[in-house]
């Protein structure tokens, strides 16, 4: 069974402010100005950092802050199982997690980082820790019944983590010309130029589709006449406004996906 993403929430993280999209399987931004593109881009690369469990790794290289306004808030649902993390900007200069909740499709929600409990704000996700855990084994006796229900939730947490942590780790950004698909992950095709041979539209269109039957894609392009040979309800246009606000409009309406 194919996985895609369901939901994409992002709220502080540069010019992308209260935003939330239902991606398709195949989905093409069309953004003029890149802006877009460049902070979509960044959010998935601090994700993938995050999950990495390099995040303060990731937030000390130059620029990567630029533009952040405490919180921020980022949301990812996966079929339906969604990842939330929320971070602050501290008085001593440093970003800290102060909320990560997994809440699955099975039913089965965990706060791993949350106000009020003992565990103060992190500077790295509980992700890497759940996700990176060896494979639980069957114990050779059955233990009583509250013990084989939190073994039980136990795995699908361990699960839904580890599921959320392949995804983000395989991101990287390719040219949309010349690809390499990795099925564990998802693919980010970029399309900077704006006027390209005849014969490009075709090849980029269908193999945009082929690999959207395995993996989710997200293709970013400046060219209008690219967003044009594909299906209306593949495309949104990204708008920046004056203030530095990225909106999202598809081409074409869409149904409200549940979840």
């Amino acid at each position: 069974m194919r996985t895609r993403f369901t939901r994409l929430e992002v709220d502080g993280f540069r010019s992308l402010r209260g935003v939330v999209l239902h991606p398709e399987p195949l989905e093409v931004l069309l953004d003029a100005d890149g802006t877009a593109t460049r902070d979509l881009i960044a959010f998935f690369t601090l994700l993938r950092e995050l999950a990495h469990g390099r995040l303060q790794q990731h937030l000390s290289q130059p620029g990567v802050t630029d533009g952040l306004r405490s919180p921020v808030k980022l949301s990812l649902a996966v079929d339906w199982n969604t990842y939330r993390v929320e971070f602050q900007r501290f008085p001593d200069g440093v970003w800290r997690l102060v909320e990560e909740e997994l809440d699955l499709l099975a039913g089965v929600s965990v706060e791993l980082i949350a106000p009020g409990q003992k565990q103060p704000p992190s500077e790295e996700a509980q992700l890497r820790t759940y996700a990176d855990l060896p494979p639980a084994t069957e114990p050779e006796v059955r233990g009583t019944d509250a013990e084989e229900e939190d073994r039980m939730v136990g795995g699908i947490v361990q699960w839904g983590m580890t599921m959320m942590a392949r995804l983000l780790r395989g991101f990287r950004v390719q040219p949309a010309g010349a690809f390499e698909q990795d099925e564990d992950s998802f693919l980010v095709l970029e399309e900077p130029d704006v006027d390209l041979p005849a014969n490009a539209f075709w090849d980029r269109v269908q193999s945009a589709r082929a690999a959207s039957l395995r993996v989710p894609v997200l293709l970013f392009t400046p060219s209008v006449a690219l967003a044009d040979a594909f299906d209306l309800q593949d495309v949104q246009r990204v708008e920046t406004t004056a203030d530095g606000t990225t909106s999202f409009r598809p081409l074409q309406a869409r149904k409200e996906r549940n979840g």
